[in-house]
Formats: structure tokens, sequence, C-alpha cells
């Protein structure tokens, strides 16, 4: 079940709920809940960069950074991901590239603590039906690397087709890896 609360305004998503999870716009009051996760390394090197290193460097990339980066490559704002109940940012979900007008790709961070539980996809699933029934997307794509096997797992279980291996890139802590690109058109998401 995937209720959409809205439509797009001032390049914002609409809020969504799905059977467990309420997708929400991030705010800068929620930076002290997303540095539980985003200072962690487990959780940030994976996804390409380093741990937030303070509540205040969060507070600024919520408040400067992040804003500033959805307008210059016009890409809607993603979703921080609460329990339903809870206004409690436990991950995100964001479109974070455009590679063309209609092909964006998403990515996604969650606390360990929710780890294996199915929430990622449940929460990747309502921004794939966002992203192609709202924004109109063509595609939607997402880059891993090959050690992290629970993204790859993610992009499998939502119908994702492994699209490129590229071979022995550096991590963004220099170590040698394959990065993986998945990619699953609309076409594919409606006749699944």
């Amino acid at each position: 079940m995937i209720k959409i609360l809205g439509q797009i305004k001032d390049n914002k998503l609409p809020d969504v709920e799905t059977e467990r999870l309420y997708l929400r716009q991030r705010l800068v009051s929620d930076a002290k809940d997303i540095f539980a996760y985003a200072s962690l390394p487990e959780v940030t090197w994976p996804a390409g960069f380093p741990p937030a290193k303070s509540v205040a460097e969060e507070e600024n990339y919520l408040e400067n950074i992040m804003p500033k980066r959805w307008i210059e490559q016009n890409i809607p704002a993603g979703y921080g991901i609460c329990l339903k109940g809870s206004n409690k940012v436990i991950g995100s979900v964001d479109f974070n590239h455009r590679h063309a007008d209609d092909v964006f790709e998403m990515g996604y961070l969650l606390h360990p603590d929710y780890w294996g539980q199915g929430i990622m996809s449940e929460a990747a699933h309502a921004l794939l039906e966002v992203g192609f029934n709202l924004v109109g997307l063509h595609k939607i794509e997402i880059e891993c690397y090959s050690y992290n096997k629970a993204s790859q797992r993610v992009a499998e279980k939502l119908g994702f087709t492994l699209e490129s291996k590229i071979r022995d890139r550096k991590d963004a802590q220099g170590k040698r890896c394959d990065l993986l690109r998945y990619g699953l058109l609309k076409s594919e998401w409606e006749g699944r």
C-alpha cells in the first residue's frame, strides 16, 4: 500500500505513506536523528562519502548544501524515512543524480538498527512509484559498490537489472572494488 499525499510543489515531493513508513521532507530539526546514522562509517562509506563529524555539520548540510544541490541539478528533494507513528528520521531515500531529463539515480541510507527488516525496500518502492508516476521518469538507476550486498539486494528485490560492472574502481576510501550500476525502466516497473 502506497499513498501519495499531494503533488510536487516547489521542487519538493509530496509526503508518502506505506504500510509501515511515513516518508517526508527532512528538516534542519532532524539533524540529530540523521547524524545518528550519517556519522556511522558502516553506513556512509558504502554509500560513497565520509561520516558526518557533528550535528552542526549535518544542520549545515540540511539547510544549505542539500537545497542548493537539488536546485543546481534540478532534482526534487527526497525523503526522510520515519516509522509510522513516529517523527524520528531513521534513514533517507533520494534521487541523488540526474543523468538525463527523465533518468534519475536514487540513493538511500538507513540506520543499522533497522537493517534486515525490509524497510529500505519499502521506502525505495515508494520513491519508484513517485518517480515513475508523479515525476514522469523513464528510467531510475542505482549505483553501488560490489561489497554492498544489502544495496544489491534492494535493487534486485525491486526488479532492477544489473546493467554494468565497472571493474577495479576505487571506492570513497580509496579501496579497489567493482562498481555496479542497476537500471529499471518505467515499462518494466509497470509490467511487474
